[in-house]
């Protein structure tokens, strides 16, 4: 007998006819919890990025074993509870080739494109969020979202490539304005009805690309190519409302809450703490409700300008300017600072993983990808990247391992990723980086 959501239970009693729900059950979902029987379609994948700056303490964070058997190291000590969920990279290294080392500027670039980068504050390529971006945003509403919890809109790691950095949101509240105000129809609601302005929109749009092969005649060869990237654009922007003309196929249990208020957002820890939590529970019920499937959360510039109150140097100026305590033999207030970057960490998992979904959590059918500018801040190094990767992607990404590197450059990790994210992708990363070997041992 076959069993959808759609079923109901009937019956008569005295000629009437009753009719009962059923709740959701899980021959609902197939056999890996990740889609729904009466459409077959699987629950979303998504993908996230966390950045934050100015790296961690090799002695703190890096665990003497590798594989399964690893030991939660005091620099890792508050991811603890997603240790089963996380992927820890080791050994990894950045060659320049025969590029500068941009300080704070070089690692986050390679981490987040594969490319050693030869112009500081410029990416060679799109980054990694926008490569995946491009295979599994169609269909939701927000092809990606950026937010920035320190309050500057460029603090943002994803872009287009060159210098066309996508702008972050600043606030919680801008981030909820963009995400759940004007335009936004709760999909978990009845009343849920396609927004008429977007049907008009989508009508303009479309007379523009009838028009497309008649103006591209007549153009150069460089405005050819400027009315191609236009037009991608356009067509980004009619797949973004066509999904909003479809009502999203929601799994998740979530309630969307009232609009923060005003909040100081800034580089102090206590203010950075307050924000982002608050910022990963939006951006997880973004993802959760296929407002978007690409979520970037930043918690600093490369540079990092994090400070405690009452500290008169502040995280950046600490890497360069406290002395190496010779019993312990790192920086001990750069190491507390490293820290608190894992707590922050910490947080966005915790929101992840907190939103029930199918059998599992909006984490288990996700990646994150959590990277970093500096391997030691100090001296700018770049070599030994801390590296993380936590969430399932739907069973697609083995986890709960140490994956002590052999050396191999930071683009292997990126090449695993996209493998994970049904990227069709053999090769990744240029140069010295060029890979085409992921860690076949971590995809499922």
């Amino acid at each position: 007998m076959k069993i959808d959501r759609r079923f109901l239970l009937r019956g008569t009693f005295n000629g009437a006819l009753a009719v009962m729900g059923l709740p959701f059950l899980d021959c609902f979902l197939d056999s890996k919890g990740e889609a729904l029987a009466e459409t077959g379609k699987p629950i979303p994948i998504r993908f996230n990025t966390f950045f934050f700056g100015c790296g961690l303490t090799s002695q703190l964070w890096i665990p003497k074993k590798g594989g399964k058997d690893w030991e939660m190291t005091p620099q890792l000590k508050p991811l603890e509870a997603y240790r089963a969920k996380l992927n820890v990279f080791s050994g990894l290294r950045v060659p320049l080739d025969d590029n500068a080392n941009f300080p704070h500027w070089s690692g986050a670039a390679a981490a987040a494109t594969g490319i050693s980068p030869t112009k500081v504050n410029e990416f060679d390529s799109k980054t990694i969020d926008q490569q995946i971006a491009d295979t599994i945003s169609h269909g939701a509403r927000f092809k990606s979202v950026s937010a920035a919890a320190a309050g500057d809109p460029k603090q943002s790691l994803s872009s287009l490539g060159g210098a066309n950095t996508i702008p972050a949101e600043a606030s919680p509240l801008a981030l909820y304005t963009r995400l759940f105000g004007p335009g936004f129809q709760d999909p978990t609601k009845g009343d849920w009805k396609p927004d008429p302005q977007i049907l008009i929109q989508q009508s303009v749009l479309s007379v523009v690309a009838d028009n497309r092969k008649r103006v591209m005649q007549n153009l150069s060869s460089s405005d050819r190519a400027r009315m191609d990237q236009y037009f991608t654009s356009v067509r980004e922007a009619e797949l973004q409302m066509a999904a909003q003309l479809q009502r999203p196929e929601i799994v998740a249990k979530v309630t969307i809450p009232g609009a923060p208020g005003e909040m100081v957002c800034n580089n102090a820890l206590p203010n950075l703490r307050a924000v982002t939590p608050l910022m990963a529970r939006l951006g997880a019920l973004a993802l959760a409700t296929d407002q978007t499937r690409v979520f970037n959360l930043s918690i600093s510039e490369p540079t990092s300008q994090i400070f405690v109150p009452g500290d008169p140097l502040g995280y950046h100026l600490t890497t360069h300017d406290e002395p190496i305590d010779p019993v312990l033999g790192y920086q001990p207030k750069v190491a507390k600072y490293n820290f608190d970057s894992m707590e922050l960490f910490a947080m966005l998992l915790k929101e992840l993983d907190a939103v029930s979904e199918g059998d599992g959590t909006v984490l288990d059918h996700s990646l994150v990808f959590a990277f970093t500018d500096q391997s030691y801040a100090r001296i700018h190094a770049v070599d030994g990247l801390p590296i993380f990767v936590a969430g399932g992607a739907s069973g697609r990404m083995k986890t709960g391992y140490h994956i002590a590197a052999d050396n191999s450059p930071v683009s292997r990790v990126g090449l695993t990723i996209q493998k994970a994210m049904g990227v069709s992708v053999d090769v990744w990363g240029k140069g010295s980086m060029e890979i085409r070997q992921p860690h076949t041992e971590l995809l499922a």
